[in-house]
This record gives structure tokens, C-alpha cells and sequence, in this order.
């Protein structure tokens, strides 16, 4: 971690000692304790670059200049129209759009594919808007005043690049959502937006809707393999055809809308997300139960048996069932002149008990390193693998709350190799395919030839918003997933 980063994080801490005061909310026009706009247009490229470190944008210019249309043209009926907004398309499966202070707003193509028209897209990213001109994450930063902005400039100063997340400064809001007070709010504002760009208010009903059924789906997978569900910010436990206030909130913006100047459906969304990447894409490389394969890097790793996969731009992380062992891959440079023994011997100082790996890699090597947990205080042991290529590095740990096995740690490290010509198609990403419903067409039929691997039939009707009962009709565009 370089030192101009930890200079840049450290402004902040004084920027947040010296800016946080009452401001004038431009939604309200009330006083409140709040970081002053000057902060919001200080951190927001901070955050930004930061958001930048840990996604790709996806490539695709005509949808990434889509999705910057939109945003503009309900950003401009805000009531911060002057912000320099920026919006892009994440390259990320998960279900999420989140935003900023400053005016930055980011839609994954994940969250993309469970939509079906341009205003259900419209509805999100309105929504999103609404947590920046409401100046929610002005309002949490204030809040939560100097502590997390201290505790993310300790971490830099110590070098732990993962710690410092805009999670931690702004009290994880992108993720868990600022309270249904806050939520509703921007669901109001989002609404008020679509309507002054005369998209039918109800489709933010429609789009809440589709994503709370995506996430009642995700939940019952999670709880069957035993992890935690993540779902979009969002939401909250009542589905929205049953939510009042919701409904309340987003029907008082109809006033706004020109119902002589109706937006139509030309059906541009669909045939721009056609051939959109669906799940994770092949440029990160694709997990397939326990076991992972990149094209680009031409490599393969098995986890052990049951293990889960997180696939994650900067790392691959296996986990245990139990979730107390976790073993993670991350991709460094070969120093030039060191084996890969040496390697680790520089990287850890306490670096034992060293073995090399019986691979086709000219160089592997493991062992076992202590360490310092940055929380506890404690030395704990982890096992440390690099294996060379070239002049690449593909570093190895693994740890646990109970002692994880030699032998469980050093059989994933050597499952390390490069793919075989039969695996190369397991490495290719699954894409929406838009297609014309025929007579007698059905999700089951459909789900024979969709490339899913699980649940075929919800998924097809997750994504079609026909959960859990509808059946395409004939003429109907369909997403299916090849």
C-alpha cells in the first residue's frame, strides 16, 4: 500500500474533523447533522477510485452508455442537478446498485438481468440518486464521525488494503441499506425522478417487487447450503404488494408525471442486455462447484470437497462448510531472481516447515508462516503456498478458527495446474439469449436447454418475472440463459 494512499485517506480523517457540522438538506431544506457538500465533492473520487480497485467495469459501451443516459436525465429533474454524475456498469453478478457522496452511482450487470424494461432499470437507478440527494451518506459519515475514518488509516498504515472498504467509513450502508426510514425515502425521490422522465410510477413497485422475489429465492439457497444470503440493500421483509407505506410513498409521486407523454417500451432494454454476461464472467474466470477455471490465466484449482467458492476480483477464497477454515489464492508478482522458497521466505518472516509441491509448475513450494491477528493481538499459524510462473505468482494462505489439516491445505496448493483441452468450455461464462416464445413453450421445456446448472426452472423465472407460477405466452420475448 503506498504511502500517497494512506496521505489521501488521512485528508479525510482531518477533512471529517473539520467539515462535519449541521447542513441544509436539499430534499428537506431542514438543518441536520450531516458532512457539508465540500466533504461529499472531496471523498467521492476517493471512494470512487477506491470502488474502481475493486470491480471492472463491464465492457460493453453501448449498455454502459445506456445506463449513463438514464441516470442523467433523471439526475437532471433532481434536486441536485449540478453534481457531476457519473454512472457505470459493474462487470459483477451480484445483485446490487449502490451509491456514493458526490454523485457516484453503480449498477451491476448482476441486478440488470432479473430486469425486463428500461423502467425498472430507470426505478433502481432513481432510487439510487435518491441516497445522494438526500445526502444519506453525508448523514452516516457524521454520524459515525472520526472512528471509521481512523480505523481505515490505521489499516492502510499497516498495509491491510482489505480493510479499507467504503463499507467501514460509511457504517456498511452499500450493502445492509440506511433504514427504512432512509430507504423510503429514496424510494419516494426515485419515483419522483421517473415520474418527471413520465416512466409509470407503478414499474418501481414492479422492480422492487421482481428483486424481493429474487431474494426470498436466494435465501432459501442459502439457508439449504448453510451460508449467509445477500440480497440488494433495498428491501425490507414485506413483499411490496403487500407494503402500504411503500405503495403510499411511490403513488404520491404520479403528480409529477405527464400522463399525455407517456415513455414507451420500445423494447431497447432487452435487446441491449441480449448477450449479456449472466453469472460470473469468463474474464474472472468461472467456479463450478469446488472447483475454479480461468481461461485467460489457464488454470485450475480444486478446494476441497463441499467447500464454497467465492469468486472475487481481487482473490478466490474456499470455505469450509463450517465456515471456521477458509484457504484463499491471490495473484502477486515473481521476484526476479527468487525461487519460489526464497519468495516466501521474503514475504514471511517466520516462514517453516517449507515442502515443495509435486506440480508441472517450474516452481512450487509451501510451508507454514506465523502471523499477527491485527484484532487479537495473537501469533497464529497459517499455511503459505506460491507457485511461479513466469513472471507470475500465485500465492496460496490458509487459516482457521479450528487448526486446518496439513494435508487439506497442501492437496488444494497442488491442485494448482494449468487446464486441459477438454476443461477449456467449463471455463466459458453463460450468456442471456433473448428468444421469441413459441405455442407450447413452457419454463420447464425451456429450463432443458437453459446452461444452468441448479435450479434451472425458478431461475428462468426469476429472471422473465413470471415467479413462481407464470408461462410465457407465444410472441413474448424470453430470457434464457445459454
Amino acid at each position: 500500500m503506498t504511502s500517497n494512499l494512506f496521505s489521501r485517506v488521512v485528508s479525510t480523517l482531518f477533512l471529517l474533523l473539520f467539515l462535519q457540522a449541521c447542513a441544509t438538506n436539499p430534499v428537506s431544506g431542514k438543518r441536520e447533522l450531516a458532512m457539508s457538500e465540500k466533504w461529499e465533492l472531496s471523498v467521492g473520487p476517493q471512494y470512487h477510485q477506491q470502488i474502481m480497485q475493486q470491480y471492472t467495469v463491464y465492457d460493453n459501451p453501448e449498455l454502459q452508455a445506456y445506463v449513463n443516459d438514464i441516470g442523467q436525465r433523471l439526475a437532471a429533474k433532481s434536486e441536485r442537478p449540478d453534481l457531476e454524475w457519473t454512472f457505470t456498469l459493474l462487470d459483477s453478478p451480484q445483485v446490487n446498485a449502490f451509491a456514493i457522496p458526490g454523485g457516484f452511482v453503480y449498477i451491476t450487470r448482476g441486478i440488470m438481468a432479473y430486469m425486463n424494461k428500461e423502467s425498472h432499470l430507470a426505478g433502481v437507478i432513481g432510487h439510487e440518486i435518491g441516497h445522494v440527494t438526500a445526502r444519506h451518506g453525508a448523514q452516516r459519515a457524521a454520524q459515525q464521525q472520526v472512528a471509521g475514518v481512523a480505523t481505515a488509516a490505521v489499516a492502510i498504515g499497516t498495509g491491510n488494503r482489505e480493510l479499507v472498504q467504503m463499507s467501514q467509513i460509511l457504517g456498511g450502508a452499500l450493502m445492509s441499506g440506511y433504514g427504512r426510514k432512509q430507504e423510503l425515502q429514496s424510494d419516494g425521490l426515485g419515483a419522483k425522478y421517473i415520474a418527471k422522465n413520465n416512466y409509470d410510477v407503478d414499474e418501481m413497485i414492479g422492480v422492487i417487487g421482481i428483486l424481493k422475489n429474487q431474494e426470498l429465492f436466494a435465501a432459501e439457497r442459502a439457508r439449504a447450503e448453510g451460508r449467509q444470503p445477500q440480497a440488494y440493500h433495498g428491501l425490507f421483509a414485506t413483499h411490496p404488494r403487500n407494503d402500504q407505506r411503500l405503495q403510499e410513498v411511490i403513488k404520491a409521486a404520479e403528480q409529477f408525471r405527464d400522463i399525455n407523454q407517456p415513455v414507451p417500451d420500445d423494447g431497447k432494454f432487452i435487446r441491449l442486455t441480449d448477450g449479456m454476461t449472466f453469472g460470473e464472467s469468463e474474464a474472472q474466470g468461472i467456479t463450478r462447484g469446488n472447483k475454479f477455471y480461468h481461461n485467460d490465466l489457464d488454470l485450475f484449482i480444486e478446494f476441497p470437497q463441499d467447500w464454497r467458492v467465492l469468486n472475487q476480483p481481487a482473490s478466490l477464497t474456499g470455505v469450509s462448510p463450517d465456515g471456521t477454515q477458509a484457504i484463499q489464492m491471490r495473484m502477486d508478482s515473481a521476484t526476479p531472481g527468487l525461487s519460489a522458497d526464497r519468495y516466501l521466505r521474503s514475504k514471511f518472516e517466520n516462514f517453516r516447515d517449507g515442502r515443495r509441491l509435486n506440480t508441472t509448475e517450474d516452481q512450487g513450494y509451501a510451508g507454514v508462516a506465523t502471523l499477527s491477528n491485527q484484532q487479537t493481538g495473537q501469533r497464529q499459524n497459517i499455511r503459505v503456498s506460491a507457485l511461479y510462473r513466469g513472471a507470475q505468482a500465485f500465492l496460496i494462505l490458509g487459516q482457521g478458527q479450528t487448526t486446518l489439516p496439513n494435508e487439506t491445505f497442501f492437496n488444494t496448493a497442488q491442485s494448482v495446474r494449468r487446464l486441459k483441452p477438454e476443461e477449456r468450455t467449463l471455463a466459458e461464462e453463460s450468456k442471456i439469449e433473448v428468444i421469441t416464445a413459441r405455442p407450447g413453450d413452457t419454463f420447464a421445456g425451456l429450463a432443458t436447454k437453459a446452461n444452468l446448472s441448479e435450479y434451472a426452472e425458478a431461475q428462468l423465472r426469476l429472471i422473465n418475472d413470471m415467479y413462481p407460477e407464470g408461462e410465457p405466452t407465444p410472441g413474448q420475448k424470453i430470457k434464457l440463459i445459454k
